[in-house]
């Protein structure tokens, strides 16, 4: 499943393990959290595509964590699924009212809970093959990129650059993980080749002025598509 991560958020340890033993024997880059904190240090360090979230989670409950996360630009691309126990009818509405892409009832077995991670999953991937932002359209599948209709001639290494900045609007990466996401850890490459790179990329987007109108510079930090 690539480098696509699913976060399971779940506080009984036992069933918390048996579904990310499931999820990780299907391809899936697994990271587990017990509690609300723990879901907070996951999205701070490296959010992912899907959220496998028990509402009855302590500190900071699972419903209270799907309202946040749905209400904040940053975040409300996150695919999450909702669990808890011998939930009823209002339960369910409640969680998709807040936003929750889906709902599963304990108990539950691992077959049903798969094939509704691997459903949620082929949606995210679906829309995010083709990325629009204002005037610049991004197709994963044919690897192509257009500017107000036009196709721009990226080099593989650009494409990749474009579309992780792109897939994740306003994230601001830095350039150690542009680097490893690009680039791969096995690459030896500098921090200097990332800004090479991004000015490339800029002047393909027709950037000739400062202040860049799609990829701004956080000084310091890294860069992120605006």
């Amino acid at each position: 499943m690539g480098e696509d991560k699913i976060l399971v958020a779940v506080e009984n340890d036992i069933l918390r393990k048996k579904i990310a033993k499931t999820l990780r024997e299907s391809g899936f880059v697994i990271a587990e959290a017990r509690d609300g904190r723990g879901i907070i240090s996951h999205l701070n360090e490296d959010p992912p595509i899907i959220l496998f979230l028990d509402v009855n989670l302590p500190e900071i409950s699972g419903w209270e964590v799907c309202r946040e996360l749905k209400n904040d630009q940053l975040t409300r691309r996150i695919g999450i699924i909702l669990s808890a126990y011998d939930a009823d009818e209002n339960d369910r509405v409640k969680g998709l009212e807040l936003g929750a892409d889906d709902f599963i009832n304990y108990p539950f077995g691992m077959r049903e809970m798969l094939a509704r991670v691997k459903a949620l999953y082929r949606r995210i991937r679906l829309t995010q093959n083709h990325i629009r932002v204002r005037d610049i359209e991004i197709d994963l599948d044919e690897h192509r990129v257009k500017k107000a209709g036009r196709p721009i001639d990226l080099t593989y290494i650009q494409f990749k650059l474009l579309y992780l900045l792109a897939s994740r609007r306003e994230n601001v990466f830095s350039r150690q993980e542009i680097l490893e996401k690009v680039w791969g850890h096995k690459i030896y490459v500098t921090n200097r080749t990332v800004d090479v790179h991004i000015k490339r990329l800029r002047e393909k987007l027709g950037e000739v002025k400062y202040p860049s109108k799609y990829i701004e510079t956080i000084h310091g930090v890294g860069y992120r598509f605006m």
